[in-house]
């Protein structure tokens, strides 16, 4: 394996440990108002079946109201 190969994977890991951390301080209400909800102490979508890091993510590079249409 080549060594970008394993930065990719350290970013990646730590990425979704930080994303984690930072929903795991949020109570159910918060969680329900961004689409999150707590399942056995996972924190999991209200729908579709992406993982919590794929959702994240995509909020973060597309902020809400800022959609990717060009006019």
């Amino acid at each position: 394996m080549s060594i970008i190969a394993l930065f990719n994977l350290a970013k990646d890991y730590l990425e979704a440990r930080r994303t984690k951390q930072a929903f795991r301080h949020l109570d159910d209400h918060f969680l329900k108002d961004i689409g999150f909800h707590r399942e056995n102490g996972q924190i999991r979508p209200l729908s579709g079946s992406k993982d919590v890091n794929q959702d994240t993510n995509e909020l973060i590079q597309e902020p809400p109201g800022k959609h990717s249409s060009h006019s």
